[in-house]
């Protein structure tokens, strides 16, 4: 393959071989101004996308055809099911925290396993969404829904759905290079950009958790009104 080649390439990809490593130790400030963030949300943020809501499109679909009093009598066996003295916990900052992060990591461990634990994790979380909006908007409505899910979701979500791009992005630049197109998996920039993108997706994750755990429903209550929102 023709150096050409692998140069036009790496440009359709977003990155520069000319540019590796070959130049030796860079500064962060170099590496800053090389970077370029969006080249790890293209296509495989589309994608990522389009796997998300599928799934929870799907599994609003599915459990909106399970007839009411079918879905309530479920509710009710698995309420049974619970101890008497641990009812559903009030929403706590820390474990939501560790829940959302160990959410995070499983979707970026795409990285590692061919996009395959993104895909995973997509299908999991969206199903999940999907499943419970179905079930509480037969309860309330979809204002309250949008109330409670938009203040911290935007936030989560896009975490989520960054960290499930570059899951997918990163096998992809392997597999280019693995066949010749690329000169290097990744770049000192492209490894700049991971480090810069990880540790943003990590505060988004906590403030998402934050919003959550002590502002959304104080914020739904304000745009609803007192008394809106189930107990």
């Amino acid at each position: 393959m023709s150096r050409e080649t692998d140069q036009r390439g790496a440009d359709d990809d977003g990155t520069d071989p000319d540019a590796g490593d070959a130049s030796g130790r860079r500064s962060l400030r170099e590496l800053h101004r090389e970077a370029r963030f969006t080249r790890w949300f293209r296509w495989h943020l589309v994608a990522a996308l389009a796997v998300f809501f599928g799934s929870a499109f799907a599994a609003y679909a599915v459990v909106g055809s399970i007839p009411v009093a079918q879905l309530e009598a479920l509710i009710e066996d698995a309420q049974a099911g619970m101890p008497a003295d641990s009812p559903l916990p009030e929403l706590a900052f820390v474990p939501l925290l560790l829940n959302n992060l160990r959410a995070l990591l499983l979707i970026g461990l795409g990285t590692i396993t061919g996009g395959l634990l993104s895909l995973f994790g997509l299908v999991v979380n969206g199903g999940l969404v999907g499943a419970v909006v179905s079930v509480v908007v037969r309860q309330t409505s979809w204002a309250v829904i949008l109330s409670l899910l938009l203040p911290h979701g935007v936030i989560e979500l896009s975490a989520f759905f960054a960290a499930a791009a570059i899951g997918l992005r990163v096998p992809h630049r392997i597999v280019r290079y693995l066949l010749g197109w690329d000169e290097t998996p990744l770049s000192r920039v492209e490894l700049y950009e991971l480090a810069v993108i990880a540790a943003l997706l990590v505060v988004m994750i906590v403030v998402a958790a934050w919003i959550e755990v002590y502002l959304t429903r104080d914020v739904a209550e304000w745009i609803l009104g007192p008394g809106a929102l189930p107990e």
